[in-house]
């Protein structure tokens, strides 16, 4: 078993080095944004209604950024992927229970 989890680790380790910076970037804040909304929502509404809402402010902040990306920089299709890929798992493990 410890010979699996170390093949996997060492595997993942070798995949994340070739993405991009700047997707990391995109993926980690809108992660933060939904992580932190999805908590501080989860005292006021339900567990499913503050993890939508999350999610939402999560993706909202990542398509400002393109948004203003397209006026006054490189926008990329990708990136909003990425914020999409990171809201949804930082609402998602905030609701992970340990």
């Amino acid at each position: 078993m410890k010979g699996i989890i170390i093949i996997l680790l060492l595997s993942i380790s070798s995949i994340a080095q070739n993405i991009p910076q700047d997707k990391m970037l995109h993926f980690s804040a809108c992660y933060l944004v939904s992580s932190t909304s999805t908590t501080l929502l989860s005292y006021k509404y339900s567990e499913n209604k503050s993890m939508w809402i999350g999610i939402g402010l999560g993706v909202g902040v990542g398509i400002a950024k393109e948004i203003y990306d397209i006026k006054c920089g490189h926008s990329d299709m990708n990136d909003i992927y990425a914020d999409i890929i990171g809201a949804t798992a930082g609402a998602v493990v905030v609701r992970i229970r340990f």
